[in-house]
């Protein structure tokens, strides 16, 4: 039997340009897990990603062990077996023209029963370790740092909301774009405290927000791609969300402090990044690449510090969107601009 032929699309993610090689099922996987992002590019990728079809783990015969599970090749290559026990062995590189990162599904038993009977999470993980992780790393590599965090456009005003998972961003975000807003990312970003770029992935929305078309997730939630993305934005309006229970929705300013703790805050406890953090670290040790830790609060408190900070209180029921809440700050910004 001949082999499967090589598939390669490209995208735009975490303001890395990313191409991806594999089977026809491996690159369909890939395009579920970014969201139906843009996907023709002309520039060259400086990230490539390619999913190989065989089933035998890297081999680490001469290799310095890292710590378990993580070695290091003689050109400080990273070899990661089940790379966040998602099943999928990784051979890591990176040079001058970039970040290349090879995966093959390779579970253990309990691996792969897992994926079987827990779908949802077998489908985020893998998005996760294959495209997901190899663009934000190659981010630290510039100085970004991933954050738990929504960035939309509303009246030409490109907005931060900030807050922890399930708070409501997406559903704001939502609202406001089937309004004509356009956005970056309603879930993560790479920024560096002026521009930020959104990682290419699904919106979920809870399902008495969406149709029932959307591909199940957790908590609930359903996934749906998106029309249009814009590739980044430059905030110019930071807004903490957070959930209340009175009847309407409340609006305040905020520290400039107070906002970087929210910023920070939401990022580390974000589930999506909970494997994040480890795999940077080893990878800093057996590439010798890069910060062991991306600059998580440096770059909130720059965003903090340069722009006007609000804290939006949700009340019990919707109520009016984002455009109408902040209008009034919105014209203020657009009046005096921002540093």
């Amino acid at each position: 039997m001949s082999a499967a032929p090589i598939a390669h699309t490209f995208l735009h993610t975490a303001g890395q340009r990313m191409a991806v090689e594999g089977s026809a099922a491996a690159i369909a996987t890939i395009l579920a897990a970014t969201g139906g992002a843009e996907r023709d590019c002309a520039d060259l990728p400086n990230v490539v990603v390619a999913v190989e079809p065989g089933k035998q783990r890297f081999g680490t015969t001469g290799c310095e062990p890292i710590t378990r599970g993580v070695w290091a090749t003689h050109r400080r290559e990273a070899i990661l077996d089940s790379a966040g026990g998602s099943g999928y062995s990784q051979l890591w590189s990176i040079d001058e023209d970039g970040l290349r990162v090879v995966s093959r599904w390779t579970p253990s038993a309990k691996e792969a029963a897992a994926a079987r009977l827990l779908p949802a999470r077998h489908h985020a993980l893998t998005g996760q370790v294959l495209v997901h992780y190899p663009a934000l790393w190659m981010a630290m590599q510039q100085g970004f740092a991933p954050l738990h965090v929504s960035v939309v456009e509303i009246d030409g005003i490109a907005v931060l909301l900030a807050g922890p998972g399930g708070v409501g961003k997406s559903s704001l975000v939502a609202r406001e774009l089937a309004n004509g807003s356009r956005a970056t990312c309603d879930n993560l970003a790479a920024c560096d405290g002026t521009i930020a770029y959104g990682l290419a992935e699904p919106i979920r929305l809870p399902a008495e927000a969406a149709d029932s078309t959307g591909r199940k997730t957790f908590h609930g939630r359903r996934e749906h791609g998106w029309e249009t993305r814009m590739r980044s934005l430059r905030p110019e309006l930071v807004v903490v969300v957070r959930r209340g229970q009175q009847a309407d929705p409340q609006l305040r300013s905020i520290t400039a402090a107070q906002a970087t703790r929210a910023i920070v805050t939401g990022t580390y406890s974000a589930g999506e990044l909970r494997r994040f953090w480890s795999t940077a670290a080893v990878l800093a040790m057996a590439t010798g690449c890069g910060p062991a830790h991306p600059p998580v609060e440096e770059v909130a408190a720059v965003l903090a510090n340069r722009l006007p900070c609000l804290e939006l209180q949700l009340g019990r029921e919707p109520g009016a969107g984002l455009a109408e809440l902040l209008r009034p700050r919105l014209e203020s910004v657009r009046s005096n601009g921002v540093s």
